[in-house]
């Protein structure tokens, strides 16, 4: 009877060990995956780029309570990204743009993370675009 009491204590406890090692394991691959994910946390820096969509007013983040009507410049690309249009480090004049055009147009993209204003914070956008050559717009 004795050894039979052993037998199942060992039992349990072996249930118990390999139980509380599986909680282990989960946890720690679950910590590792979720470091993979969230990469390295250096922004990533400005890039040269091609983007293309409708020129727009961005929207606001917020839009409870009382609006302004400020316009605030930006393109709303194909996939649904916001990004703030500047057209300062193009060398020639722009030509004039209508809201709801749809433009293409070369230049350097700066991510929102590479951004020390908090300016840009209430619009959802992805970046600035520092169009600087071939603004062509889409008829």
């Amino acid at each position: 009877m004795a050894k039979r009491f052993h037998e199942r204590k060992s039992v349990w406890f072996l249930g118990i060990f390999f139980i509380a090692s599986l909680f282990i394991a989960f946890f720690a691959l679950n910590s590792f995956i979720y470091q993979q994910k969230q990469g390295d946390t250096v922004p990533v820096e400005p890039y040269r780029g091609t983007l293309s969509g409708e020129y727009i007013c961005l929207p606001h983040k917020n839009t409870n309570g009382p609006q302004t009507l400020e316009c605030a410049l930006g393109i709303k690309t194909e996939a649904g990204e916001y990004y703030a249009v500047d057209f300062n480090l193009m060398s020639q004049d722009y030509p004039d743009i209508r809201m709801g055009s749809m433009i293409t147009a070369n230049g350097v993209i700066t991510p929102i993370e590479n951004l020390s204003t908090d300016t840009w914070k209430k619009y959802p956008i992805e970046g600035i675009f520092s169009v600087t050559d071939s603004l062509e717009i889409i008829k």
